[in-house]
């Protein structure tokens, strides 16, 4: 009864992560006893598996930040990890085998174990840090089901190197050959450290315990280059599945958010071309204000880029595409009219992101690049305003109290930005936008408003939720000088010719220099 109630009122985040944690370990527990095995076994199987769990659970607790603890990540972590014991335990039942006049040994079973499935797709997926954690899970794990004898030795070793090989290569893949690359190379080293292991070990590798047999060497080298090579096309083939499954985006889809030719790209291009000016100078402050410090770069360059998409559906109020401001639209509108329109374009972009079936991150973006600041120039527009009627109705020139200005009216609903990658795209959007205002503008300008734009965001609190440090916003903040000054750069003017005369003599001397080089 007290479960079913908490089903139904709902479980926390870390709730969910502890049933996640609870079931997993139960799987494991089935996976790794057998009835037909001793008491004792059993027992020390299980023992080994519990305190593996809490060995393994307070690091992933302690190593791993808070943002990756949630439940999409850990469940997806926690069935990889079971696939791969529940594969390992299937072969291990399936000894001996006989294959012609042959019998596979342990050791020689070692070849065809999946080492790289969890590590490599765990890489793939979520990155290189929960990569390594899923080979120390399954290397652990692992040693229940393997003969204490030199077997279990040799697994430890195989095991540890081929996912830590695996989660290294397949980290932020770019391309999808890398991971055949990764495959390739797992296996290949797989098979080298089998042979150093069978030669100074004893694993029973026959190709060298009864003396060298072609053959056998090449067999055994098939193997196993093959099953790291199946893995890897499995790896690749699942990922679009998994990241449905578990709305997580890999680095490959990522970049490919990051085409030109993405259908929100192109019709922004068409349909607002200063927004996406504006978002392409958005997406490379962001960048490189993520690499300054050790945030993801692609993730922020990418919510750069899609930060403003809101835009498409009223771009011609936005001032970045009015080309000239004495025929603004907003001087037909009320203050209020124009705060609403503005503010209206977060709402718009979310949608819009939903639509196209964007990333949560980026949706999450657009939601809080503005947080819940104010729409400062239609708010003093309406204060001027309501203070010049306010003047008259005191004086008797009007017979109606105009009504006090509402600051929620022109405050944007938020939430203030909860992640470093929208922190960074927040303060990259206020910058871009104020800096384009400056005609000609030194450094020390530049200095002076970037200033004073981190100084206000860290007052009113924008960025106490985003986990970037005082010593980051320092750091973003030099960036976006750096950024700046390489993207807005002044050329040498050259003076036009004073004469005819003048310019028929430019042109001789033209002619000369070209002749005589």
């Amino acid at each position: 009864m007290f479960l079913r109630q908490k089903l139904q009122e709902g479980l926390t985040a870390w709730q969910k992560l502890l049933l996640i944690a609870v079931l997993g370990a139960m799987v494991l527990g089935y996976i790794v006893t057998d009835p037909r095995q001793s008491m004792e076994e059993i027992g020390y199987r299980l023992a080994w598996l519990a305190l593996t769990g809490v060995g393994l659970s307070f690091l992933y607790s302690v190593y791993h930040k808070k943002a990756e603890l949630n439940v999409q990540r850990s469940a997806l972590l926690m069935l990889l990890i079971v696939v791969q014991i529940m594969i390992i335990n299937w072969l291990q039942d399936l000894l001996p085998i006989e294959i012609g006049r042959y019998s596979v040994t342990n050791g020689q079973l070692l070849l065809a174990l999946p080492y790289a499935l969890a590590p490599g797709m765990t890489a793939v997926m979520l990155g290189k840090k929960l990569g390594v954690f899923a080979t120390l899970c399954t290397t652990l794990v692992g040693m229940a089901l393997m003969p204490a004898d030199f077997t279990m030795a040799n697994y430890v070793v195989l095991s540890l190197m081929a996912g830590l090989i695996s989660a290294l290569l397949c980290d932020r893949v770019a391309r999808r050959e890398k991971i055949l690359y990764a495959g390739f190379v797992t296996g290949a080293a797989v098979f080298v450290a089998a042979v150093a292991l069978g030669c100074f070990r004893g694993s029973g590798l026959y190709t060298l315990h009864d003396g060298f047999h072609v053959g056998g060497f090449a067999a055994e080298a098939a193997v196993a280059l093959g099953v790291n090579f199946v893995v890897s096309v499995v790896v690749g083939g699942l990922m679009p599945l998994m990241e449905r499954l578990f709305n997580i985006s890999t680095h490959i889809t990522w970049l490919e958010w990051s085409d030109m030719n993405h259908p929100i790209l192109k019709k922004l291009q068409m349909t607002a071309p200063g927004t996406f000016h504006h978002s392409l100078y958005v997406q490379r402050l962001a960048e490189a204000a993520a690499e300054a410090v050790g945030a993801d770069v692609t993730r922020a360059g990418v919510c750069g880029l899609y930060h403003d998409i809101g835009k498409l559906n009223n771009p011609q109020f936005f001032t970045e595409n009015i080309g000239n401001q004495a025929f603004s639209p907003h001087n037909d509108l009320t203050a209020e009219g124009s705060a609403r329109i503005i503010i209206q374009h977060v709402k718009d972009g979310v949608d819009i992101a939903r639509k196209y079936k964007l990333n949560s991150r980026i949706i999450s973006a657009i939601r809080e690049h503005h947080g819940k600041l104010l729409t400062f120039y239609f708010y003093r527009k309406a204060m001027d305003r309501y203070v010049e009627e306010k003047k008259k109705f005191d004086e008797g020139l009007i017979d109606t109290c105009p009504e006090e200005v509402s600051r929620a009216v022109f405050t944007y609903e938020g939430p203030i930005p909860q992640t470093r990658e929208s922190g960074i795209v927040s303060m990259a959007d206020a910058v871009e936008s104020a800096t384009r205002s400056l005609v000609n503008p030194t450094e020390e300008e530049r200095r002076s408003i970037i200033d004073k734009i981190f100084r206000e965001r860290i007052l009113d609190g924008h960025l106490r939720d985003c986990q970037l440090t005082l010593g980051d916003l320092d750091k973003i903040k030099e960036s976006f000088l750096t950024t700046l000054s390489t993207m807005n750069h002044n050329r040498i003017a050259y003076p036009p010719p004073a004469s005819q005369d003048d310019e028929a003599e430019s042109a001789a001397s033209v002619h000369q220099a070209r002749s005589a080089s």
